[in-house]
């Protein structure tokens, strides 16, 4: 459409007040010849089009105006298609301009001496019209471009607020309901026809609450129409007034899905987080994420803190199983009494403390995903078979039921013991044994992965230094020879907890030997203290770090005492001791 076309009721409004002033008849074309609007009511000179090499065709491609007297004998339009019919006596083409371009022509034209004599008495009127028509044009286009950019954005913003997922309540300045969003609509069953009053619609107390924060604020979790929503309130400033407010409803219960999911994503574990470079470490973690897409079962041998679970998590969040549970049971931390119904779950009433609606094992929870069964050689014989049927059959039967239930969990096991030695001995089923042990991976002790011991000791000195807001870069060359030659029988467990314990102690920007051979050193006889001489040498370790931070002398001894929150007497009564 052109742009003539697209304000042709306003353009006629023009024209026709125009012709009832001046009695002249007045025809606006487009660029494309195209009559627009006009005046002209003689059904012999009304047509779609303006002539071909008409003065009107002639106005567009020169751009001037053409005033032409008894227009059949002027050789303007000698050529012109309409020559012989036309009626005019006088005809007068001012262009019309709009962005330097001719977007079209108005004509006068005189059908009778009346209009004639007019036209001519005011030719030069007429003539200095140009300008005047161009801006009031070009003001007439651009207001309509306007409305319709605003008419756009309107509906623009209309639908991207119907399409949030929460809820958009708009108030006027006297907190009434003035528009809300198809999602609140439909979960408040709201009346678009009839809009409710705010306080009906939220009640008295939520509304209250609100208006306690003048509007300016959050409120919630409250209960509306069975759903839980925060509900965030803000006033609509317009060139530094306040012309409303905007209420935004979200839906409680998603935000703490998204808490979590967000949680869960932190705490995800993949074989990025597997620190170490030793060839035996590498060896495992190729074979790990070579079996992790399949369905196989996988029996992790590793001494007690090696790393098991952390593999085992890993191989889960590989697989396709990955937005499924991962479902971590230790087999020899259950008592004997309570590993079935944990592992198969139980119906209600099947024993003395039990949930009064039943519950669901590590089975049934971890069907699409991964059941992750740690220490699986300290499982009691009885449950092996019990397992190993499970595992057989894909199903299981509650603790106290008879309906068998259908699961599928992909199983990943990990032991410290020897399982082959176990089923010798016949304190292990070989069957179980033999479907467990599909794909067996074994974690290498900390002692036999050499440099790792560093990469590891250094990656958790990073850890803690940001975790205690500690400015501690590196250990010295002494630590980490200490280190190389530790056994750590605790493996990675031993170490991680040796780095916190130093780090926390450390007064340094560098980790020396002190403190590591302190906490090694402390290490075995810790087995057989007590724990009130175990606090004892933590209070001891703690009051001596502040005194050789703060100083020795009573202003520094006072101050130790408030940053623990004891008494200066009590303070020298521990440091006697």
């Amino acid at each position: 459409m052109s742009r003539l076309k697209s304000i042709s009721t306003e353009l006629l409004h023009i024209i026709e007040a125009l012709h009832a002033v001046t009695n002249v008849d007045i025809i606006i074309v487009d660029d494309n010849l195209d009559r627009v609007v006009s005046t002209v009511k003689r059904d012999d000179e009304i047509s779609s089009r303006a002539p071909l090499d008409s003065a009107f065709h002639k106005c567009i491609k020169t751009g001037e105006q053409y005033f032409i007297e008894n227009p059949r004998e002027n050789q303007i339009c000698f050529l012109c298609s309409n020559t012989k019919i036309c009626k005019e006596m006088i005809e007068f083409c001012i262009p019309i301009r709009y962005d330097d371009k001719i977007i079209g022509v108005l004509g006068m034209c005189a059908y009778d001496d009346k209009a004639k004599q007019n036209l001519l008495t005011n030719k030069e009127s007429y003539m200095n019209f140009e300008s005047q028509l161009s801006e009031l044009i070009s003001t007439i286009i651009s207001e309509k471009n306007i409305m319709k950019m605003l008419e756009y954005r309107s509906s623009e913003m209309l639908t991207l607020i119907n399409s949030l997922n929460e809820g958009i309540i708009v108030l006027n300045n006297n907190k009434e309901i003035v528009s809300t969003n198809r999602y609140i609509n439909e979960r408040l069953n709201i009346n678009i026809d009839r809009l409710p009053e705010l306080s009906y619609l939220l009640t008295e107390r939520i509304f209250n609450k609100l208006a306690e924060v003048g509007f300016n604020g959050e409120a919630g979790p409250v209960k509306l129409n069975g759903m839980e929503f925060v509900i965030n309130a803000n006033p609509i400033m317009v060139k530094g007034h306040q012309e409303g407010f905007v209420l935004v409803l979200s839906d409680f219960n998603k935000m703490k899905e998204s808490v979590q999911e967000s949680n869960r994503k932190n705490d995800l574990i993949t074989f990025d987080d597997i620190v170490g470079e030793s060839e035996v470490l590498l060896q495992a973690r190729r074979e790990a994420i070579q079996v992790a897409d399949s369905d196989a079962s996988v029996l992790i041998y590793g001494e007690t803190g090696t790393g098991k679970e952390v593999f085992a998590r890993a191989i889960h969040n590989l697989s396709k199983r990955k937005n499924n549970v991962f479902m971590a049971i230790n087999c020899g931390a259950i008592p004997e009494n309570l590993i079935e119904s944990e592992l198969f779950g139980y119906e209600k009433g099947s024993f003395t403390g039990a949930n009064s609606s039943g519950k669901p094992g590590k089975f049934e929870i971890s069907s699409d995903g991964t059941l992750f069964l740690d220490e699986i050689g300290d499982l009691p014989f009885l449950m092996q078979v019990k397992l190993n049927r499970a595992l057989e059959e894909r199903e299981i039967i509650r603790v106290g039921g008879n309906t068998p239930i259908k699961v599928n969990p992909r199983v990943i096991s990990a032991t410290h013991k020897n399982l082959s030695s176990l089923v010798e001995k016949n304190s292990f089923r070989d069957d179980l044994y033999y479907r467990l042990n599909v794909v067996p991976i074994f974690l290498p002790p900390l002692r036999e992965r050499g440099y790792d011991v560093i990469i590891l000791s250094r990656y958790f000195l990073n850890h803690f230094s940001r975790v205690y807001n500690k400015d501690i870069k590196e250990f010295s060359l002494d630590a980490e020879v200490l280190l190389l030659r530790y056994k750590f029988p605790g493996n990675i467990r031993e170490l991680r907890n040796l780095v916190e314990y130093a780090v926390i102690f450390e007064q340094n920007n560098i980790i020396g030997t002190e403190n590591l051979k302190r906490k090694i050193n402390q290490a075995p006889e810790a087995e057989n203290l007590k724990l009130a001489d175990l606090t004892k040498a933590y209070e001891k370790s703690v009051i001596q770090n502040k005194i050789k931070k703060l100083g020795n002398d009573l202003d520094a001894k006072k101050q130790v005492a408030r940053q623990l929150g004891i008494s200066i007497a009590t303070l020298y009564r521990k440091i006697d001791e």
